[in-house]
């Protein structure tokens, strides 16, 4: 399992993310996006209206590495300890998905085409209630370790 259950609900209530990609010249770009995570593939699907024609689709298109993010302030009143956050690295694609019922592209507001993230590593902080603070950890094809950083 690339996510764990606590992530995978972390991220089904979060309305939206950010998406981190380099440009051809190196430069970094970060823009809101909307996402969902695919169970069956243990992927990252962002989606968007024109994305073909979007910097980000042609970013990944030049160099696949991406981060992800998904956060909120769900007890503002209690400092950093109130902060959610989940930071998700890997190897990103340009895909273009076959919009079934609720799929990107099935009702013409979203584009079939999608990034799909492949993820390599996860970062959690307070995602998990039984196990505050941060995490990390190597996921996918080529994790090396799992690791549980100290509080």
């Amino acid at each position: 399992m690339t996510l764990t259950e606590a992530e995978q609900r972390f991220l089904a209530a979060q309305r939206h993310g950010r998406l981190a990609t380099i440009a051809p010249d190196g430069i970094p770009q970060l823009k809101p996006v909307g996402f969902r995570y695919n169970q069956e593939l243990a992927t990252i699907d962002i989606t968007g209206m024109n994305m073909a024609q979007s910097a980000k689709y042609k970013n990944v298109q030049s160099n696949p590495n991406v981060a992800f993010v998904a956060d909120d302030v769900p007890a503002p009143q209690n400092g950093v300890a109130g902060v959610r956050f989940l930071e998700i690295r890997g190897a990103a694609e340009t895909v273009t998905a076959l919009p079934g019922p609720g799929e990107p592209g099935s009702d013409g507001h979203l584009a079939p085409e999608i990034i799909r993230i492949h993820p390599r590593r996860v970062l959690a902080f307070n995602v998990d209630p039984d196990r505050p603070g941060l995490e990390a950890r190597d996921v996918g094809e080529d994790a090396i370790y799992n690791a549980r950083w100290p509080e």
